[in-house]
């Protein structure tokens, strides 16, 4: 036992350093979802479920925007493990040029998005309140992927208290904005929805501004004096480009579940997408919590990669799914314990909460698998591994998971908890496919360091 202490506490307490600056910073976003979800369940349920709509139809290109960011880290990640700090100037200037012609993109699929709301036969009485919100926070993509520029190029060189600052001063900016504009507090109108989404842009405006500022500061990217021409910075957009579209398309397959999951509840009823709102909301802080030790992961493995160490990237990946499985664990034991009581921080709707606390023991079951499938593929993105990966996800997802949350829940007779239920499905697969990648990757890179 304390042979194997040894062995993997070095690797524990970096990852663990990493991961911590992300995980507060991740905590503080969802306290403010938690926080906006809240304040607009005091509107009425329509709110909450015109919210839902807009907030799972924005979710379609900003999950795919984060995605294709996060081919920065392990490019920016590959360069700062060899000390290459010319390349690393060249990164930092394709990157933004790179996030900037996305959000452009982005933003024209956000206007499709728009003009297509009052034709996904969602309640008619949510679709006005839902395209006057999502007009006003589709257009935070664009300052969003400035931020995300600078976060993942931040991260690449090992520094993730950048983003959590910036984060946390966003969020203060955000729950006051949301306490003067939803409500009408310190002389100012009271704008209901359309104040929360005016709150949420002005701190996103915020977040683009202080990276800006910030990201001039890291001192790897000042140990270069060298310019870098438009020519030679497109060679790295090139990179990025390369590597973002899958892992852009990796994240996209996945979210796309539950945003399928959203629509195919409004079918149903009113209720289930409030309650799916609701435990979505939930689900998103354990999600987050995983994700802030896979980017530490991302990190570790681009850098052992770089330096074509692979036994340290087999140890770095075995910690990192030793330390989320600890907290699947006491995340899942909360969930159970307090599942009758979290939904009624947000709703006083005695259906929303007994259908909401039904989603919970499901969201209880398919987070072990999100875990392990989440830290697989911040293994696989630090290898730079994207295609494979994405291919994988969209079979798990598109061909298994929504396919069979249709079957259980308009064929199988269990309605609304019915759709739920093919997430566990889908997550278990992926993760076990991403399970043999990851091997297969590893025993590939150990043979090439014999030869």
């Amino acid at each position: 036992m304390k042979r194997y202490w040894r062995l993997f506490r070095p690797h524990y307490v970096e990852t663990q350093k990493l991961a911590l600056p992300v995980i507060i910073a991740q905590v503080g976003q969802i306290t403010v979802g938690l926080v906006d979800n809240m304040m607009i369940g005091q509107l009425g349920k329509t709110e909450l479920a015109a919210a839902a709509f807009a907030n799972t139809l924005f979710a379609l290109p900003l999950i795919f925007g984060m995605g294709f960011s996060m081919a920065i880290t392990p490019i920016a990640g590959k360069a700062f493990g060899i000390s290459d700090f010319n390349g690393l100037k060249g990164i930092q200037k394709g990157a933004f040029i790179t996030n900037g012609l996305m959000a452009i993109v982005l933003s024209l699929v956000c206007w499709g998005l728009y003009l297509a709301m009052p034709l996904m036969q969602q309640p008619d009485n949510i679709i006005p309140l839902s395209k006057s919100f999502f007009s006003i926070i589709s257009l935070s993509i664009i300052p969003l992927m400035i931020f995300l520029s600078g976060k993942q190029l931040a991260e690449g060189l090992s520094n993730t208290k950048v983003a959590m600052i910036v984060t946390l001063l966003a969020n203060v900016v955000n729950i006051v904005g949301n306490y003067m504009l939803i409500f009408g507090h310190w002389g100012a109108p009271a704008m209901g929805l359309d104040g929360a989404g005016i709150s949420t842009l002005t701190a996103r405006v915020l977040m683009a501004i202080c990276m800006l500022l910030f990201i001039k500061r890291l001192s790897p990217l000042q140990n270069s004096t060298i310019k870098i021409s438009i020519n030679k910075a497109f060679g790295y957009v090139r990179d990025i480009v390369k590597l973002g579209i899958p892992m852009g398309l990796h994240m996209f397959a996945e979210a796309s579940a539950f945003i399928v999951a959203g629509f195919m509840i409004g079918w149903i009823s009113e209720t289930g997408l409030a309650a799916h709102q609701i435990v979505m909301s939930l689900s998103t802080f354990g999600f987050m919590l995983y994700q802030g030790i896979g980017a530490g992961t991302t990190i570790r493995i681009s850098q052992f990669s770089a330096r074509q160490v692979p036994l340290l990237m087999r140890q770095a990946s075995n910690a990192s799914l030793q330390i989320v499985m600890v907290m699947v664990f006491v995340i899942s034991l909360a969930f159970i314990l307090l599942r009758n009581w979290l939904p009624q921080l947000f709703t006083n709707d005695a259906e929303v909460i007994a259908m909401a606390s039904q989603m919970i023991i499901v969201l209880v079951i398919f987070q072990v698998f999100d875990a392990i499938q989440i830290i697989y593929s911040s293994i696989l993105r630090g290898m730079a591994d994207a295609t494979i990966p994405g291919i994988l996800t969209l079979i798990s997802y598109f061909v298994i998971a929504i396919p069979f949350s249709y079957w259980a829940a308009f064929i199988g007779g269990y309605h609304k908890i019915g759709i739920w239920l093919g997430f566990p499905v889908g997550l278990g697969v992926c993760a076990l496919l991403f399970h043999f990648r990851v091997q297969l990757l590893h025993k590939k890179a150990m043979q090439s360091s014999m030869v």
